[in-house]
Protein backbone atom coordinates (compact mmCIF):
# COMPACT_ATOMS: atom_id res chain seq x y z
CA UNK A 1 0.00 0.00 0.00
CA UNK A 2 2.52 2.48 1.04
CA UNK A 3 4.36 1.94 -2.16
CA UNK A 4 0.85 2.25 -4.38
CA UNK A 5 1.03 5.87 -2.44
CA UNK A 6 4.56 6.56 -3.34
CA UNK A 7 3.96 5.35 -6.83
CA UNK A 8 0.53 8.01 -7.03
CA UNK A 9 2.56 10.53 -5.48
CA UNK A 10 5.62 10.55 -8.38
CA UNK A 11 2.58 10.09 -11.29
CA UNK A 12 0.78 13.72 -9.66
CA UNK A 13 4.20 15.38 -9.22
CA UNK A 14 5.03 13.88 -13.01
CA UNK A 15 1.70 15.33 -14.29
CA UNK A 16 2.12 18.82 -12.90
CA UNK A 17 5.62 19.06 -13.88
CA UNK A 18 4.49 18.03 -17.69
CA UNK A 19 1.29 20.73 -17.44
CA UNK A 20 3.95 23.19 -16.85
CA UNK A 21 6.37 22.50 -18.96
CA UNK A 22 3.41 22.22 -21.88
CA UNK A 23 1.73 25.48 -20.53
CA UNK A 24 5.12 27.64 -20.51
CA UNK A 25 5.98 26.04 -23.92
CA UNK A 26 3.13 27.61 -25.59
CA UNK A 27 3.81 31.11 -24.34
CA UNK A 28 5.76 31.31 -27.50
CA UNK A 29 3.09 30.28 -30.03
CA UNK A 30 2.16 34.13 -29.98
CA UNK A 31 2.94 35.69 -32.59
CA UNK A 32 0.68 39.30 -32.20
CA UNK A 33 3.36 41.39 -32.81
CA UNK A 34 4.79 39.72 -36.25
CA UNK A 35 0.81 40.23 -37.77
CA UNK A 36 0.83 42.80 -40.14
CA UNK A 37 -2.39 41.97 -42.20
CA UNK A 38 -4.99 39.23 -42.95
CA UNK A 39 -8.13 37.93 -41.89
CA UNK A 40 -9.19 37.24 -38.23
CA UNK A 41 -10.22 33.41 -36.86
CA UNK A 42 -11.65 33.29 -33.51
CA UNK A 43 -12.38 29.51 -32.33
CA UNK A 44 -15.28 28.62 -30.04
CA UNK A 45 -15.13 28.20 -26.76
CA UNK A 46 -17.63 26.61 -24.70
CA UNK A 47 -16.34 29.01 -21.70
CA UNK A 48 -18.08 32.22 -21.61
CA UNK A 49 -14.69 33.82 -19.94
CA UNK A 50 -12.59 31.91 -22.75
CA UNK A 51 -15.24 33.18 -25.74
CA UNK A 52 -15.12 36.80 -24.14
CA UNK A 53 -11.02 36.75 -24.48
CA UNK A 54 -10.95 35.68 -28.00
CA UNK A 55 -13.72 38.14 -28.81
CA UNK A 56 -11.38 40.89 -27.37
CA UNK A 57 -8.67 39.74 -28.66
CA UNK A 58 -9.99 39.90 -32.51
CA UNK A 59 -11.39 43.17 -31.46
CA UNK A 60 -7.89 44.25 -30.80
CA UNK A 61 -6.81 43.47 -33.65
CA UNK A 62 -9.12 44.73 -35.79
CA UNK A 63 -8.83 48.20 -34.69
CA UNK A 64 -5.50 48.24 -34.64
CA UNK A 65 -5.54 47.46 -38.59
CA UNK A 66 -3.43 44.25 -38.01
CA UNK A 67 -6.29 42.06 -39.41
CA UNK A 68 -9.22 43.55 -41.87
CA UNK A 69 -12.30 40.96 -40.53
CA UNK A 70 -12.74 38.26 -38.43
CA UNK A 71 -14.70 34.89 -39.02
CA UNK A 72 -16.01 32.96 -36.39
CA UNK A 73 -15.87 28.87 -36.14
CA UNK A 74 -16.69 26.25 -33.97
CA UNK A 75 -19.30 25.60 -31.49
CA UNK A 76 -21.77 24.49 -33.90
CA UNK A 77 -24.22 21.51 -31.22
CA UNK A 78 -26.98 20.06 -33.45
CA UNK A 79 -27.62 18.12 -30.64
CA UNK A 80 -28.19 21.67 -28.75
CA UNK A 81 -29.88 23.65 -31.27
CA UNK A 82 -27.02 26.25 -30.49
CA UNK A 83 -24.52 27.66 -33.02
CA UNK A 84 -21.70 29.17 -31.07
CA UNK A 85 -19.95 30.71 -33.68
CA UNK A 86 -22.82 32.88 -34.63
CA UNK A 87 -23.16 33.90 -31.06
CA UNK A 88 -19.80 34.81 -30.83
CA UNK A 89 -19.86 37.05 -34.15
CA UNK A 90 -23.32 39.10 -32.26
CA UNK A 91 -21.14 39.80 -29.26
CA UNK A 92 -18.70 40.91 -31.05
CA UNK A 93 -20.44 43.17 -33.39
CA UNK A 94 -22.18 44.69 -30.66
CA UNK A 95 -19.24 44.93 -28.47
CA UNK A 96 -17.02 46.46 -31.32
CA UNK A 97 -19.80 48.15 -34.00
CA UNK A 98 -17.97 46.73 -36.98
CA UNK A 99 -20.93 44.53 -38.38
CA UNK A 100 -19.63 44.16 -41.90
CA UNK A 101 -16.12 42.83 -41.03
CA UNK A 102 -17.50 40.17 -38.81
CA UNK A 103 -18.88 36.71 -39.92
CA UNK A 104 -18.86 33.37 -38.75
CA UNK A 105 -18.59 30.12 -39.99
CA UNK A 106 -22.29 28.52 -38.86
CA UNK A 107 -21.30 24.28 -39.94
CA UNK A 108 -18.01 23.58 -38.17
CA UNK A 109 -18.60 22.21 -34.59
CA UNK A 110 -14.93 21.67 -34.25
CA UNK A 111 -11.15 22.69 -34.64
CA UNK A 112 -10.87 19.87 -37.58
CA UNK A 113 -14.21 20.37 -39.35
CA UNK A 114 -13.82 24.48 -38.82
CA UNK A 115 -10.16 23.96 -40.17
CA UNK A 116 -11.35 22.26 -43.00
CA UNK A 117 -13.28 24.50 -43.94
CA UNK A 118 -11.52 27.50 -43.82
CA UNK A 119 -9.07 25.52 -46.49
CA UNK A 120 -11.79 25.83 -49.15
CA UNK A 121 -13.26 29.39 -48.47
CA UNK A 122 -12.37 31.87 -51.12
CA UNK A 123 -12.51 34.54 -49.50
CA UNK A 124 -9.75 33.32 -47.32
CA UNK A 125 -7.64 31.08 -49.00
CA UNK A 126 -6.54 33.79 -50.97
CA UNK A 127 -5.45 35.87 -47.74
CA UNK A 128 -2.02 36.93 -47.57
CA UNK A 129 -2.44 35.34 -43.83
CA UNK A 130 -4.45 34.00 -41.26
CA UNK A 131 -4.40 34.97 -38.02
CA UNK A 132 -5.65 32.13 -35.75
CA UNK A 133 -6.95 33.93 -32.55
CA UNK A 134 -7.42 31.26 -28.94
CA UNK A 135 -5.65 30.27 -26.21
CA UNK A 136 -2.01 29.46 -26.74
CA UNK A 137 -2.08 26.36 -26.12
CA UNK A 138 -4.82 25.23 -28.73
CA UNK A 139 -3.19 27.03 -31.33
CA UNK A 140 -0.21 24.93 -31.12
CA UNK A 141 -2.40 21.99 -32.59
CA UNK A 142 -4.86 24.40 -34.84
CA UNK A 143 -1.93 25.45 -36.58
CA UNK A 144 -0.38 22.11 -36.97
CA UNK A 145 -3.93 20.75 -38.12
CA UNK A 146 -4.49 23.29 -40.62
CA UNK A 147 -1.30 23.08 -42.48
CA UNK A 148 -2.06 19.32 -42.76
CA UNK A 149 -5.48 19.93 -44.44
CA UNK A 150 -4.10 22.72 -46.52
CA UNK A 151 -0.67 21.82 -48.19
CA UNK A 152 -0.44 25.22 -48.90
CA UNK A 153 -2.02 28.64 -49.09
CA UNK A 154 -2.34 31.32 -47.21
CA UNK A 155 0.21 31.72 -43.65
CA UNK A 156 -1.36 30.92 -40.33
CA UNK A 157 -0.30 33.31 -37.36
CA UNK A 158 -1.23 32.60 -34.14
CA UNK A 159 -2.78 35.07 -31.17
CA UNK A 160 -3.17 34.01 -28.22
CA UNK A 161 -5.93 35.43 -26.15
CA UNK A 162 -5.75 36.44 -22.28
CA UNK A 163 -5.62 33.75 -20.27
CA UNK A 164 -6.40 32.18 -16.60
CA UNK A 165 -3.41 31.93 -14.65
CA UNK A 166 -5.43 29.89 -12.27
CA UNK A 167 -3.53 26.59 -11.70
CA UNK A 168 -6.89 24.36 -11.66
CA UNK A 169 -7.94 26.24 -15.19
CA UNK A 170 -4.45 25.85 -16.51
CA UNK A 171 -4.54 21.91 -15.62
CA UNK A 172 -8.01 21.25 -17.35
CA UNK A 173 -6.82 22.96 -20.36
CA UNK A 174 -3.54 20.92 -20.64
CA UNK A 175 -5.51 17.67 -19.80
CA UNK A 176 -8.15 18.65 -22.46
CA UNK A 177 -5.36 19.25 -25.71
CA UNK A 178 -4.35 16.25 -24.65
CA UNK A 179 -7.43 14.65 -25.36
CA UNK A 180 -8.22 16.61 -28.18
CA UNK A 181 -4.52 15.58 -29.36
CA UNK A 182 -5.70 11.67 -29.02
CA UNK A 183 -8.96 12.25 -30.59
CA UNK A 184 -7.17 14.06 -33.93
CA UNK A 185 -4.61 10.95 -34.17
CA UNK A 186 -7.20 8.40 -34.17
CA UNK A 187 -8.07 6.71 -38.02
CA UNK A 188 -10.96 9.56 -39.08
CA UNK A 189 -14.31 7.01 -39.14
CA UNK A 190 -13.09 6.51 -35.56
CA UNK A 191 -12.36 10.10 -34.90
CA UNK A 192 -16.26 10.86 -36.47
CA UNK A 193 -17.85 8.38 -34.60
CA UNK A 194 -15.96 10.13 -31.35
CA UNK A 195 -16.67 13.87 -32.48
CA UNK A 196 -20.41 12.92 -33.34
CA UNK A 197 -21.00 11.54 -29.72
CA UNK A 198 -19.29 14.58 -28.36
CA UNK A 199 -20.62 17.66 -30.64
CA UNK A 200 -23.95 16.45 -32.20
CA UNK A 201 -23.86 14.89 -36.17
CA UNK A 202 -23.20 17.47 -38.98
CA UNK A 203 -26.29 19.10 -40.10
CA UNK A 204 -27.50 16.95 -42.78
CA UNK A 205 -26.62 13.74 -41.45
Amino acid sequence: MKKLRFLLVRLLVADLFATLIFFGLTRFVDQTGKISQGAGVVFYSDSAKEADARIDKGIALLEAGKVDKLVMVGGHRPQEGVVGSQDMALTAIRRSGYGARITADVSSRDTISGLQTLASQPGLTDAEQLVFISNCMHLLRAKIIFQSVTHGGPKARTACAKASLNPVDIWKRAHYEVGAWIVYVLPETWRDTVLDRLRGKPSGE
